[in-house]
């Protein structure tokens, strides 16, 4: 994921987070007394229903939108929600009100993994975009999430790869080793006895179970624990996949199929 505190060009933003005393919501903007200083403040949903009390404290993480005729400061609970809402200001036609829109009826995570599996019947439901702003969605950002979520897992900090302890290449390499053993004492006795003998053995050894390619499986599951998925999920996923997988499926082709099989619940 970009880094939540710089913009897209990694210039960092005039106002990062805010922290102060509640004193005033409407329906989408609260107000933020910090230092004496109130900051009117536009707000998705999401933070709107897990608002403290009038008069508490509250950190809001923000985002500073500058045009010539107007300034606008926008709140979010968190930094990847001010994350997610930069990266859909650099869609053709999705302005900050357009974008508030969207925050405020899906959750970031769902809404990644909307567009992720080009789901149009979740985007269309949100309010002002129809199937071409859907679809715009999909084809500008789709790209961008999957190699996001491929690269970097963490915020601030050197990329995190994830400890892929896996049960999904685990039992396989486990049994590749054992027959491979197996199968080189063979050949040792192979080769004293008879050509016939060894024409079986190698024939054995010609159908023995390839080892995975695991590297682009490794990567899927970090990108779907990015997108917010258990490692017990995405594994369950890899595995019930690897039957009908190629070893020379691509990061993205395994993505794709544990996502389909994961919407089906």
């Amino acid at each position: 994921m970009l880094c939540p505190q710089c913009t897209p060009r990694g210039v960092v933003p005039l106002i990062s987070f805010l922290r102060g005393f509640l004193v005033g919501v409407g329906e989408d903007a609260i107000v933020l007394d910090v230092s004496g200083v109130g900051y009117h403040i536009n707000i998705p949903n999401s933070l709107l229903e897990k608002l403290p009390r009038q008069g508490e404290e509250l950190l809001v993480h923000t985002y500073y939108h500058h045009r010539e005729d107007q300034v606008q400061l926008f709140g979010f609970i968190s930094e990847e929600e001010v994350a997610f809402f930069r990266l859909l200001l650099e869609v053709s036609g999705i302005g900050p009100k357009v974008g508030l829109a969207i925050l405020s009826t899906f959750p970031a995570k769902q809404l990644e993994r909307a567009i992720v599996t080009e789901d149009m019947m979740v985007l269309t439901r949100i309010p002002g975009i129809g199937r071409k702003t859907a679809q715009r969605l999909v084809i500008e950002l789709r790209d961008k999430l999957l190699k996001q979520g491929l690269r970097t897992l963490s915020i601030g900090k050197t990329p995190l790869r994830a400890n892929i302890e896996t049960a999904v290449t685990a039992e396989a390499d486990s049994a590749s080793t054992t027959a491979r053993d197996s199968l080189e004492a063979n050949l040792d006795e192979t080769e004293k006895t008879s050509a016939t003998s060894e024409k079986k053995k190698e024939s054995k050894k010609s159908s023995l179970p390839r080892p995975p390619k695991r590297k682009a499986r490794e990567e899927a599951l970090e990108a779907l624990q990015a997108l917010g998925y258990s490692a017990n999920e995405a594994k369950d996923a890899l595995i019930e996949l690897s039957a009908t997988t190629e070893d020379s499926a691509t990061v993205e082709e395994w993505i794709k199929g544990a996502l389909r099989y994961l919407a089906k619940g």
